[in-house]
């Protein structure tokens, strides 16, 4: 009887089962199969952070949840910044279409603006989906192209079959593109940091 009781005062058993469950959900859509097959559903459940969090709330009381907050208050300052810098359009210098059915994508930047190889960059293409972000690698270098940041898209999925599509067509006149990113290089040279 425990397990159905909604508290007012103490440990509120449902919330917790209700954290438990979104929590649950969120990790079963990581494994990697799910993951990389249905990004949307990983991405979409991973919206439940705020559900999640709401109910561990009421679960464990204001004390234990203060311990969360600087955590919590980061990741807040975080996604306010990736909006505000996701709201902006970048200019598209090029895209090409490979034989291989691949895109490349060459974005204009600013010429002090450094990034590396191998870092991540989300991109969201409204006219292909409004609400779609996709992670790419970055293909260029700061040092060699000064004034330009590529990347290289594979024509795998249903967002990069209609992009295909869309580059493919003649009437194309303009393209609108949003980025996110850069961030970090996915593995980084640890022995040039030593003393």
């Amino acid at each position: 009887m425990e397990l159905i009781t909604w508290a007012n005062t103490g440990v509120s058993n449902v919330a917790g089962e209700l954290t438990m469950i979104i929590g649950l959900i969120m990790w079963v859509t990581t494994i990697p199969r799910i993951r990389r097959k249905a990004f949307e559903v990983f991405f979409y459940t991973h919206q439940l952070y705020f559900l999640f969090l709401f109910f561990y709330l009421l679960h464990v009381g204001i004390n234990h949840f203060n311990l969360t907050l600087p955590g919590v208050y980061l990741f807040m300052i975080d996604r306010y910044l990736r909006f505000l810098q996701s709201r902006q359009n970048v200019r598209l210098l090029s895209a090409r279409l490979l034989p291989c059915e691949a895109i490349e994508l060459n974005f204009s930047k600013s010429r002090g603006f450094n990034h590396s190889t191998m870092s991540t960059i989300f991109v969201n293409v409204p006219g292909v989906s409004k609400l779609q972000w996709h992670p790419y690698t970055v293909t260029s270098n700061s040092n060699l192209e000064p004034e330009c940041l590529s990347i290289v898209i594979k024509n795998e999925g249903s967002w990069t079959q209609k992009l295909y599509r869309t580059l493919s067509s003649p009437s194309l006149d303009r393209l609108a593109v949003s980025v996110e990113g850069p961030y970090g290089p996915s593995s980084v040279s640890f022995p040039r940091h030593a003393f």
